[in-house]
């Protein structure tokens, strides 16, 4: 751990280390980054500070990360991105969206789903809306393909991130990633029936 604290410096770890012990769960490394898994229900549940940086570059971004894998039988994919110049394009020439609804929801994340109305039931829950509107996520994904922020769903399952293009900074900043994982999986279970 002496490697970690001069990677990220003293004040971090002990942040981590507090989150670990409030959810019950480990605080782990993975090529430098940190993260800490621990269960919630039957689901085991990973929240996580990831550098991306580009090959053959120096540009690297900074993203907080909760993630939890499932078994999905109604194979619900969703994603819910934040609106910008490049979902103005696509809304153009490719794919509108979806809007539930809610005007500020609506207003700034762009949505698709293989199954709208599947979709607009989860996304019906007042409590997880004001959850995503305050934690104001850059991505978020139910997926079973593709390899995201280092992390590749198990045969079978599926998986939901969620993502913020962010600097870690603090124990809120974990709890608000916690509250909108836990959020979505409570809906997710209720009406998807997710296990």
């Amino acid at each position: 751990m002496a490697v970690l604290e001069s990677i990220f410096g003293k004040r971090q770890k002990p942040i981590w280390e507090e989150f670990a012990e409030q959810k019950n769960g480990v605080l782990k490394s993975e090529s430098g980054d940190l993260f800490v898994e621990y269960k919630y229900l039957d689901f085991i549940l990973k929240i996580k500070n990831y550098n991306y940086t580009v090959v053959g570059s120096s540009y690297s971004e900074s993203y907080m990360i909760g993630m939890a894998e499932f078994f999905h039988p109604t194979q619900l994919v969703l994603e819910i991105t934040k609106e910008d110049w490049c979902t103005g394009i696509v809304k153009v020439f490719k794919n509108k969206g979806m809007k539930i609804g809610n005007s500020e929801f609506d207003k700034r994340f762009y949505i698709t789903s293989n199954k709208e109305l599947k979709a607009r039931t989860v996304l019906n829950d007042k409590s997880l809306l004001e959850k995503i509107i305050s934690f104001d996520p850059t991505r978020i994904e139910i997926t079973n393909t593709g390899k995201f922020f280092g992390e590749i769903p198990s045969k079978g399952k599926y998986i939901l991130y969620c993502a913020k293009k962010e600097e870690f900074k603090d124990l809120k900043q974990l709890n608000e990633i916690h509250l909108v994982l836990v959020s979505f999986i409570e809906n997710l279970k209720e009406n998807c029936e997710i296990k």
